[in-house]
């Protein structure tokens, strides 16, 4: 059951961050203080996403501190040309073949640019 939980959350992810807005910061996929939730959908109520967002900064701090992964999910040719130092490629192709390399435990942060 939580194998099924965390793919159709991933693949959620994976079609909310799909690169329509290349210029917008990764995606946040967690729980978040109903202020800081409500501060972040304030900040992009005009974009038609309405997944949580994470600063850069919050993003490399969780990066850096082991607590989060970092999921990019371009195309496999455009993660080979160029992308974040341990991140994992994951598109909504490949989510079921790569699901095992995703670690659990930790937050998930999705970028495509």
């Amino acid at each position: 059951m939580h194998k099924f939980l965390l793919i159709l959350v991933i693949t959620g992810l994976v079609y909310v961050a799909s690169c329509a807005d290349a210029a917008a910061p990764p995606v946040r996929v967690e729980n978040t203080a109903p202020a800081k939730a409500e501060a972040a959908k304030n900040d992009h109520a005009d974009d038609g996403h309405d997944a949580a967002r994470i600063t850069l900064a919050d993003a490399k701090k969780d990066f850096d501190a082991g607590n989060a992964v970092l999921i990019d999910v371009r195309d496999e040719a455009a993660y080979r040309q160029e992308h974040i130092k341990d991140s994992i490629n994951v598109t909504a192709a490949t989510l079921t073949a790569k699901f095992n390399e995703i670690p659990k435990g930790k937050k998930i942060i999705a970028y495509c640019s």
